[in-house]
């Protein structure tokens, strides 16, 4: 998939790809974030193309990109906060490195890392 950007000199084609790794080291980027939580296990992501195993998922309905996207986060943190920051840093990082607009930023947490604190 792709979104396209016109402008006088021509197109820009913006990869979903592209956003994915926006996404990516955007999210990290946030303390609380312990990192990207992965996909399943399936037959059919061993047969895909892709070899990203991060659980994001880019949408462009109607040319604005929508984003899901889980995180697992560090333990102290408060995961609310955690998650609106990852919101905030995404769309902020999306929309000024691709000029694509970001109409939404879904984060779930899909786990949570007691790091040394659990063993």
């Amino acid at each position: 998939m792709e979104k396209a950007v016109y402008s006088k000199k021509g197109a820009l084609r913006v990869s979903e790809n592209v956003i994915v790794t926006i996404v990516k080291n955007a999210a990290s980027e946030i303390d609380g974030v312990h990192r990207i939580a992965t996909k399943g296990f399936s037959i059919k992501s061993l047969l895909q193309s892709s070899s990203d195993p991060s659980d994001i998922k880019v949408s462009m309905p109607d040319g604005v990109c929508q984003i899901a996207m889980s995180i697992v986060a560090k333990s102290g943190y408060n995961v609310v906060n955690v998650c609106e920051q990852v919101q905030e840093k995404v769309k902020a990082a999306v929309q000024s490195m691709t000029g694509v607009t970001v109409s939404r930023v879904d984060v779930s947490v899909a786990d949570v890392d007691f790091g040394a604190e659990n063993k």
